[in-house]
């Protein structure tokens, strides 16, 4: 989970253009910590599901995705590549399994 994080750190400086170095994002209380309000949050949870290539749907969307970390990157972890070859391989996709 901690290059999951690590990335995250840098999206977030990158996507809200934080004059600061990644590694002094903390891990919670991120929107006291660095003043996101909603259109922050919005702008960087777009910018996380283009970096990981995943769809975070509305029903998910809370506060707590933007606020920490962990509760970020334990939700990119569950939705991103590590379910989608999990899944793939249950299917037999890309495995010479059916749809060849």
């Amino acid at each position: 989970m901690s290059d999951t994080k690590d990335r995250l750190r840098r999206v977030l400086v990158e996507a809200l253009r934080l004059d600061r170095d990644p590694a002094s994002i903390p891990d919670e209380g991120l929107r006291q910590a660095l003043d996101i309000d909603s259109v922050n949050g919005l702008e960087f949870l777009i910018w996380v599901e283009n970096e990981f290539d995943i769809q975070i749907d509305d029903e998910d969307l809370s506060v707590e995705l933007v606020d920490s970390l962990t509760t970020l990157a334990d939700y990119v972890e569950t939705h991103g590549d590590t379910a989608r070859a999990a899944e793939a391989q249950t299917t037999g996709a890309g495995t010479g399994g059916p749809g060849r």
